[in-house]
């Protein structure tokens, strides 16, 4: 549905973006990961062809973004990072507003998003609306809009607790309507929660993309073994080790666990430990404390 090659942005010196190559299959929710720089807003308006690019191309729906823009805006819904609203109108006449760009298509729903889930009250005047409140308003319009793509950028970034349970709600919902969603956060595990995949992003490169689904079925083993560790583990458990220590070994596992357990069974373990690793092991390979800047290289897709 999404695709770049070799998308690079530069802003004089500054190297905003640098030779990403991704893509976004139709109907997944598509986590963009990384701190403020990491050019995860500028990717997203490349793709709305807001921004020309000075090397690659980005194609959305197979209409290139910056040739074609108006065409690829045909089909995305988008939040951005950073809102603005005419803070004379009222809620209701920014839905209003807003869908009649569409057509008028999608009023009644955001209506309904902006009221029942979001709890706002379309009668007042937007410039008496909190930072948060105009947010739920704007997410309303979006989820509401009937495009195949949703690009939501910092979506949750304004919003109390529950109110960001209500959004990843709308993101699911949207995902079994089928539409495509890129969801750019810095909440790891509100990302972690909704998506199928997800891009991890560091000065400018796509340094790393990770399938949510396999992850969740990501076991880490701490096994103490009486004597020495074994040389090797049978191939059909799918386990890999990260460390060995003394007569102790950290290893992932991906397989079947009963397959594993009953290995484990025939084995002289000392003591284990069998838990599961969050998203922020994985991010902090790339951003964590002991990251230095010669590790920017691509090291996946």
């Amino acid at each position: 549905m999404i695709a770049t090659h070799g998308l690079t942005k530069h802003y004089g010196k500054v190297k905003a973006l640098r030779d990403v190559t991704m893509e976004v299959r139709r109907g997944e929710v598509y986590g963009l990961l990384g701190p403020n720089g990491s050019g995860k807003t500028t990717t997203i308006r490349l793709l709305l062809g807001l921004l020309k690019p000075t090397a690659g191309r980005a194609e959305v729906a197979g209409f290139a973004c910056w040739k074609d823009s108006l065409e690829v805006r045909r089909y995305v819904s988008y939040l951005p990072g950073e809102l603005r609203l005419y803070g004379h109108m009222t809620g209701f006449g920014i839905l209003k507003f807003l869908s009649d760009l569409r057509g008028g298509a999608g009023i009644d729903r955001a209506v309904a998003i902006a009221e029942s889930i979001m709890k706002l009250d379309l009668r007042r005047k937007v410039r008496t609306f909190s930072t948060g409140m105009k947010q739920k308003l704007a997410l309303s319009q979006a989820f509401a809009d009937p495009v195949d793509i949703l690009i939501l950028d910092e979506p949750t970034s304004a919003l109390d607790p529950s109110a960001r349970q209500d959004v990843l709600n709308l993101v699911i919902d949207a995902r079994k309507a089928g539409q495509t969603v890129i969801f750019s956060g810095h909440v790891l595990s509100e990302v972690e929660q909704v998506a199928d995949r997800v891009a991890i992003m560091r000065k400018g490169r796509l340094m790393h993309v990770e399938d949510m689904h396999a992850r969740r079925n990501l076991r880490m083993l701490l096994v103490k073994f009486v004597g020495a560790i074994p040389e090797t583990f049978p191939e059909e458990l799918e386990l890999g080790v990260r460390e060995r220590n003394g007569d102790t070994v950290l290893m992932e596992h991906r397989g079947d666990a009963p397959a594993l357990l009953a290995w484990l069974g025939t084995q002289p373990v000392a003591d284990l430990a069998i838990g599961t690793e969050d998203l922020k092991s994985l991010y902090d390979q790339y951003h964590g404390p002991d990251v230095k800047d010669d590790q920017d290289e691509v090291n996946g897709k």
